[in-house]
């Protein structure tokens, strides 16, 4: 990814952990009347005019605005790192609990949808039983604030968030006690959750499914829950025997069944389902997971109908797969092909949630999240979509510039020309997949209770020492892992702002920082690379990190202090200037001793040859890492040259990161080793990829594609990817191998798991993933426990879901570099004088 030089941040309140000190009141609204109970907010005004914060209108069209978080409780420290996560992307809140982060995204529930109405959100704290106190008096429950037309935000999918970052979940106290422990952090509501039983699909009696419904309830009851959820049901039946027992404890009931149109797996009808729900005695009903958002949207329309026909009342919701599934059959995603580890490239982007959360808005849905594949950023669209209806803006979009407002700052003019709403409104983003289909056939094999390939049965089916440096390690032949892309994980998480992609959350929000350090160290991480990305003097404040230390002290774990190329260098500032920005960053990493140091993403090897020069000052070891391809830098020096220069300057260790995918980074890699062995030099080798298929990229990467940045998901490389990657680059001969943008956790625990031979061990989070999908031989349905091995994912030619979109696309780069008057930097963000003329050059190219 790229930056530009960028005016000073503005700083977000200290006080994150109370919410009333980060609180502000709006101006009232004339639809909405304001309720004594509700408490002041510190959110950002929004206008709807062109989608940029404002201050509060005096006409009075804002809306007064309290939320509530609902948040899915898991019963460990872990789980708390997605609840403060979801918490956080509709608050000012940031929360450090253990293994906790907050994520920021502008969510009012997890994995809950709202309800009638249309006013401001409210977001409560969900205890899910998926595998205290009450409230301040300000909290009013569920039904009071659907009542009065507010909009509830649900959360994300927790299942599938935790999976990929390392985590298991499990059923016990601790998940009511972990969602109340955030819910106490502001106005925000804690649901207690109960779903399919694998007793039901063995046609076990009513009393004995109502038995397993009974003892999760008496938990909720214990710790004094303020609502009850059941959903993820495939049944209307067994969904009624749900609703029957949360009811008798006298609590609001939501019911949610993951059908679509077609209705449940018996062939009831979707409206019959949601009339039988109110009857039972569901206040709530809805669709969550198994189909994308329009679909379940739709299906949420057919229930709404039918109650209303029935003459009956009720609110709705929905929680649908930030998945593209136009391919489905009735039984949702569980039939794709792709199914669970190979649905990457049909995640929705931000745009998507856009349209979902306003389809779902008119629909008359009030209670509007996510499930399964949902992450913040996804809940930040669904709360930016909707913040004219709620009159705020939840606190993530400090770091989010509405329809891509931040990339105005960005260093590239083509990215520049892209700060405009139809530009990514209008975008159809390509796969970068050439040789997969769009679209699925589904496997379901037609079945459902009762039948034999459907009885459960409990078991599966059968089928530290003395740190040592890094020169060290390398010298004796070891595989040393690096971590993942920070600056991508935390835009889409709340805490970076695309554009700038300065570094600031580690100062501002180090428990986020910390917490995807830990994360990465688990998934098998040996070098927590501080956060200090374009930190760089032109660029930003340098605020140091010692966050690095925190976590690499947790296991056999090194830190090295990065630096990254300047904005002074392409607007030709001299040697001397350029390399007194990168002594003002090492005399930070000097002064905490840092066990080496890194000078990467640069585009132009005569400015990386100076940043090693001053590095290498310092004594300590010294990699270079050039964000270029096998057409060599930006200026036409070949990969070989490149890798000889920078022996030469006094690098250790040279390899390639970010701008391009792991296949044509290795193959850069294998260049510049060529050129060192040749010129009769010795290096090591690292490489730092991107988790993005760019075959159709330029010589400046993936920065000129036209989804860059925001519309890059269907790009998105699967575990399985990773697996060859990592063979391939150790077939090379490089050992120093981790990832740049894109990486998430389970990316880099897939690489630790396919060096695992070679380095002796697996990472902490393999505890919680089958090697080649081996956790599968306990999933209900007998199509995907027949997925369970190596064969069927390393075959898998994943679909898009996406019939409308190209494999390829046609990058926009215009060509210019160093020197060039498009590239001069400036402090302020561009002005719209000045992106005029880029918009129109964008239209010619």
């Amino acid at each position: 990814m790229d930056m530009h030089a960028t005016q000073p941040s503005t700083s977000v309140p200290a006080a994150r952990n109370n919410i009333a000190a980060c609180q502000k009141p709006l101006a009232t609204s004339p639809k909405v009347t304001p309720r004594a109970w509700l408490p002041t907010r510190r959110q950002r005004p929004y206008s709807p005019r062109d989608g940029r914060y404002s201050s509060p209108p005096a006409s009075g069209r804002g809306k007064p605005s309290s939320q509530s978080v609902l948040m899915k409780a898991m019963s460990s420290a872990k789980a708390t790192t997605m609840l403060n996560s979801v918490h956080s992307m509709e608050r000012h809140v940031t929360i450090t609990s253990g293994d906790l982060q907050v994520i920021r995204a502008g969510e009012d529930a997890i994995s809950l949808c709202s309800l009638s109405g249309g006013a401001p959100v409210r977001s409560c704290i969900w205890t899910s039983c998926w595998k205290g106190e009450k409230p301040s008096d300000h909290s009013h429950g569920i039904l009071e604030r659907l009542n009065a037309g507010e909009v509830v935000i649900g959360d994300g999918g927790f299942v599938f968030a935790l999976e990929k970052r390392g985590y298991g979940t499990q059923v016990n106290e601790a998940a009511c006690d972990l969602a109340r422990e955030v819910a106490n952090e502001g106005d925000a509501l804690v649901a207690g959750g109960v779903s399919q039983t694998p007793s039901y699909l063995s046609c076990k009696s009513e009393t004995e499914v109502k038995a397993i419904f009974k003892k999760q309830l008496d938990v909720f009851m214990k710790k004094n829950v303020d609502f009850m959820i059941a959903e993820y049901f495939e049944h209307v039946e067994e969904a009624e025997w749900a609703v029957q027992v949360l009811k008798a404890s006298g609590k609001p009931v939501a019911a949610c069944m993951c059908i679509g149109p077609d209705g449940d797996m018996h062939g009831v009808s979707t409206g019959e389902c949601a009339v039988r729900l109110v009857k039972a005695g569901a206040q709530i009903v809805g669709i969550n997971c198994h189909f994308d958002p329009m679909t379940c949207v739709k299906a949420v329309k057919m229930m709404k109908e039918a109650v209303e026909k029935a003459g009956l009342k009720a609110h709705y919701m929905v929680q649908p797969l930030a998945f593209h599934t136009p391919d489905c059959n009735c039984q949702g995603f569980i039939d794709l092909p792709e199914f669970p580890f190979g649905l990457e490239p049909r995640i929705l982007t931000r745009w998507d949630m856009h349209q979902y959360a306003r389809e779902a808005y008119k629909v008359g849905i009030r209670f509007i999240g996510g499930c399964c594949g949902f992450e913040p950023y996804h809940i930040r669209a669904v709360a930016e979509e909707l913040a004219t209806e709620r009159g705020i803006l939840p606190a993530a979009s400090e770091k989010h510039g509405m329809w891509g407002a931040g990339l105005e700052l960005h260093t590239k003019p083509w990215v520049r020309a892209r700060a405009r709403r139809d530009y990514w409104e209008q975008l159809q983003p390509a796969s970068g997949r050439p040789l997969c289909p769009s679209m699925s056939t589904p496997e379901g094999w037609g079945v459902t209770k009762g039948h034999a390939d459907l009885l459960q049965h409990k078991e599966a089916t059968s089928s530290q020492e003395m740190k040592h440096g890094i020169l060290e390690r390398l010298d004796a032949g070891e595989v040393v892992i690096g971590d993942g892309g920070f600056v991508f994980a935390l835009e889409k998480r709340g805490y970076v702002k695309a554009g700038p992609w300065t570094p600031e959350a580690a100062a501002e929000h180090p428990e986020a920082v910390r917490q995807l350090h830990r994360e990465f160290l688990r998934a098998g991480s040996n070098v927590m690379q501080t956060f200090t990305f374009y930190a760089s003097d032109d660029k930003l404040e340098n605020r140091g990190n010692q966050l690095g230390f925190t976590v690499a002290n947790e296991g056999d774990g090194l830190v090295a202090g990065g630096v990254s190329q300047t904005p002074s260098y392409l607007s030709c500032k001299s040697e001397t200037d350029v390399k007194a920005i990168f002594k003002k960053q090492l005399d930070v990493f000097v002064k905490k001793d840092v066990d080496f140091l890194i000078a990467e993403y640069f585009e132009h090897v005569e400015e990386a040859e100076w940043a090693v020069q001053a590095l290498k000052e310092t004594g300590k070891p010294v990699a270079a890492s050039l964000c270029i391809g096998p057409d060599g830098d930006m200026h036409g020096v070949s990969p070989g040259d490149c890798a000889v220069r920078l022996v030469k300057a006094g690098a250790q260790i040279v390899g390639i990161n970010c701008h391009f995918d792991p296949m044509t980074c290795v193959k850069t890699v294998k260049m510049m080793k060529e050129g060192v062995e040749k010129a009769g030099l010795k290096a090591h080798y690292m490489v730092q990829p991107l988790a993005y298929h760019t075959p159709d990229c330029s010589c400046q990467g993936f920065i000129d594609l036209p989804e860059f940045p925001f519309g890059l998901e269907p790009r998105i490389l699967t575990r399985w990817d990773m697996h060859q990657y990592a063979r391939e680059a150790y077939n090379v001969g490089i050992r120093f191998i981790g990832g740049c943008c894109g990486f998430e956790p389970y990316h880099i625990r897939a690489v630790a798991e396919e060096l695992a031979p070679e380095r002796g061990f697996l990472p902490a989070a393999s505890d919680k993933h089958g090697l080649w999908g081996a956790g599968l031989e306990m999933h209900t349905k007998p199509w995907v426990r027949a997925r369970a091995r190596r064969d069927y994912w390393e075959g898998l030619k994943p679909a898009s879901g996406r019939p409308m979109c190209p494999s390829m696309a046609t990058p926009d780069g215009w060509g210019v570099t160093k020197g060039h008057a498009d590239l001069m930097q400036q402090k302020e963000a561009t002005t719209q004088e000045q992106l005029k003329p880029l918009f129109e050059k964008a239209k010619t190219q």
